[in-house]
């Protein structure tokens, strides 16, 4: 059985597109709660009208729908009325980055099916079975897995997976990048990444992907059992979606020779693309240079040649060289230039072959051209890349079509009876009744009745709803006039829509009540002075560590130690600070060919009498649930945004929970009480978490934002900024926490 292919729709057209060049389902998030906040996103209304095109097909497509950002605790009444929403569309799935929102749901919303956001780092099986066990029906796979990871991933886990085949990269493992939350105050986990990651560090752009692109390895993707193969892009144009599903539609369907391949390729290169990456699909192995393009930045188009002069005629520049696509006026060219960066691109104004004075308004493949540029032009030196950037032929080939949405069957289905009586008729449906009087005569064609009633039942406009079946009940033979029956007929729907209106209000308002009763607050004799946490890296030289054994508790990140190595170095800690209680840490990112070490380490330790541990990442959380681990505590990277988040880490046997530094102070107080949270006081924390080394052998480099240092840490790659996070408090941290957290855990030895 094909896979599923799954596209973007980051506006009502470039849903279309997908739909009608080939995508299985699409995805698209609303105005709010969504992690592309700036992409065109869809309403309710728009929605639901999408919903029943997506029915007219055979078999009917799907719609997912992004509520895949962190959630403020202010913001859960919002949520509660989005979800309420939701319910009445009933889209295919709801694709879920917040714990707390996911528990809502499952509590309250059980109608919506819950999709695993590639925001919450799955990329172990352990990771995907904690999703599972948490009522998710689909997980969203990291990015950088290797087809092998997936497949074994897929033929474990009892669950439909979905993963990445084409589109842009994040340089940091998703919902594990804080660059652009804690340098520009634009937080990727709430929609409003930055791109950090594409900016120049000491000249070059070190963490610059290529953009992910598996279809030269289609067949083995396949073969790994994935559920949907998910192409990147709700910031694209309807253009992009329609070129690049039409491309895999094709590619999965076996319908592409090796020519039309290269041409579908060279059309989707031109409306937008960076170089392309497999990323990890093949193996681990892949270098930094595979994957990252350290030179060039943004989209570079479809090589079409190279410059082979630059010459000047009555004032106008002509840049020589031979295409070896069609060209014709108003397409887009874009030059490589040496010092890198953005490559320099105009549109086609003026076109003529090489030698000649005559302007064309189009060239074949294979003409030596000649094409005017604008005066502000930079030089372009012989050789540079030539690249078509926009392609007017594409533009025509991939047209839309606009849906005629009155002839569409959106809205809820109806069944609908009518009766007629001498003295008035009524309708009934879903438990409403409405009625007037009105004397009525025998008709003359009483068999037409039926026809005239049904006719008029089915014009439900923009009403929401929809005639799934009608009953007359008409013993008596009588006539209706139709402009009666038409007044009847929005009497009825005006107040079935009044009836779910009133039902979704006190839905929400009892869910919106029920959450906003807070757990027992506890009581005044254990609220306490916070406890100081300090966490540093176990490898880290405990003598350095000015104020260690003064901590209420050290936390000792353990990384990928044995325990045998683990309890080595525990000696010098315990030397250093010997009246210090000492909880031990898993790392953030464990891939699964660590996984038997990952599972027998914490057991071993255990037996050795370290029974305090911290989780990082549900996978980590799992496996020490499973050694029977009951003091246990939370990194920041589980991230709990709201009470709820709260509420579904402690439902896991959390005790304490470091809060996320992207956490605004009012939100922090917010959750200071009644659960047990630390105060993110001052971190090291990792702007970028990576399974890639930068592109660059650098250790520091300098940006916009100041000096970063780079620092690898079993096998995963850190940025760091010069100065440690520390968060800004009026005078001291507000009351109600259960600790303050220093961490120092990424810094190195230094």
């Amino acid at each position: 059985m094909k896979p599923e292919l799954l596209s973007p729709a980051g506006n009502f057209d470039a849903a279309l597109a997908a739909f009608q060049y080939g995508a299985d389902a699409v995805y698209l998030g609303l105005p709010r709660f969504s992690a592309r906040a700036e992409a065109d996103n869809l309403t309710p209304e728009r929605v639901r009208v999408l919903l029943a095109y997506a029915k007219t097909f055979r078999p009917a497509k799907k719609i997912y729908i992004t509520l895949n950002t962190v959630i403020h605790e202010a913001e859960i009444p919002a949520v509660v009325d989005t979800l309420g929403e939701l319910a009445e569309l009933r889209p295919d799935g709801l694709i879920v980055q917040d714990l707390g929102l996911a528990r809502i749901v499952q509590q309250y919303f059980p109608e919506l099916a819950l999709h695993a956001s590639t925001q919450l780092a799955a990329h172990s099986l352990e990771g995907v079975l904690a999703l599972k066990e948490l009522g998710f029906t689909r997980v969203v796979l990291a990015r950088e897995l290797t087809l092998a990871e997936i497949r074994a991933i897929c033929g474990n886990c009892g669950i439909e997976i979905e993963i990445f085949i084409h589109g842009a990269l994040c340089y940091s493992m998703s919902g594990l990048c804080l660059f652009s939350a804690m340098t520009r105050e634009r937080s990727g986990n709430r929609g409003r990444c930055a791109y950090c990651c594409r900016e120049a560090f000491s000249g070059s752009f070190p963490f610059s992907m290529r953009d992910l692109a598996l279809a030269p390895v289609l067949d083995q993707v396949t073969a790994t059992g994935a559920a949907s193969l998910k192409i990147e892009g709700r910031m694209k144009s309807p253009l992009y979606v329609a070129c690049v599903t039409d491309y895999y539609r094709k590619k999965l369907d076996g319908l592409l020779s090796p020519r039309d391949e290269a041409t579908l390729v060279q059309d989707l290169q031109t409306i937008f693309s960076r170089p392309w990456t497999r990323l990890y699909a093949e193996g681990r192995e892949a270098s930094p240079e595979s994957i990252i393009d350290p030179v060039g930045m943004g989209h570079r188009g479809a090589r079409i040649g190279q410059v082979e002069s630059l010459r000047k005629e009555d004032g106008t520049r002509w840049l020589r060289f031979t295409t070896n696509r069609p060209l014709e006026k108003h397409d887009g060219i874009q030059v490589d230039l040496p010092q890198g960066g953005r490559p320099y691109g105009c549109a086609i104004s003026l076109l003529r072959r090489a030698h000649g004075r005559k302007t064309e308004i189009s060239v074949p493949a294979g003409t030596e051209v000649e094409i005017s540029l604008p005066r502000d032009a930079p030089f372009l030196p012989s050789g540079a890349p030539v690249f078509c950037s926009a392609s007017q032929e594409v533009k025509r080939r991939y047209e839309i079509h606009a849906v005629r949405e009155s002839t569409l069957p959106s809205g809820t289905p109806l069944q609908v009876c009518v009766s007629l009586r001498p003295d008035g008729m009524s309708a009934e449906a879903e438990g409403c009744r409405v009625s007037f009087p009105l004397a009525l005569s025998p008709a003359n064609q009483p068999e037409r009745t039926e026809e005239a009633v049904r006719k008029a039942f089915t014009r439900m406009g923009e009403s929401g709803f929809t005639l799934a079946s009608l009953t007359l009940d008409d013993t008596d033979g009588l006539y209706a006039p139709l402009s009666r029956v038409n007044e009847l007929r929005r009497q009825l729907v005006e107040a079935v829509a009044a009836q779910r209106d009133d039902a979704r209000r006190e839905r929400g308002s009892a869910v919106k009540a029920e959450l906003a009763v807070p757990p027992p607050l506890p009581s005044p004799a254990s609220v306490v002075k916070p406890l100081t946490v300090l966490k540093y890296d176990i490898r880290q030289t405990p003598q350095n560590k000015d104020g260690a054994e003064k901590a209420d508790e050290l936390v000792l990140d353990i990384g990928q130690l044995d325990a045998d190595t683990v309890c080595r170095l525990l000696e010098h800690w315990r030397e250093a600070a010997p009246e210090t209680p000492i909880r031990l840490a898993l790392p953030v990112l464990t891939r699964d060919d660590r996984a038997r070490d990952a599972e027998r380490t914490p057991a071993l330790l255990c037996q050795r009498g370290y029974v305090r541990w911290e989780a990082a990442d549900l996978a980590g959380l799992r496996r020490l649930r499973r050694a029977s681990i009951e003091d246990l505590t939370s990194d920041w990277t589980l991230y709990a945004f709201n009470r709820h988040a709260l509420a579904a880490l402690t439902e896991l046997g959390i005790r304490r929970a470091v809060l996320s530094p992207e956490n605004p102070l009012e939100n922090l107080t917010a959750l200071a009480l009644p659960f047990q949270t630390e105060f993110p006081l001052r971190l090291d924390v990792p702007l970028f978490l990576s399974y890639t080394r930068p592109c660059t052998s650098a250790r520091t480099l300098d940006s916009r934002i100041g000096r970063v240092f780079i620092e690898e840490k079993d096998g995963v790659w850190a940025t760091l900024r010069e100065a440690p996070f520390t968060h800004s408090i009026p005078v001291s941290v507000p009351a109600g926490f259960a600790a303050i957290r220093i961490d120092r855990s990424w810094r190195g030895n230094g």
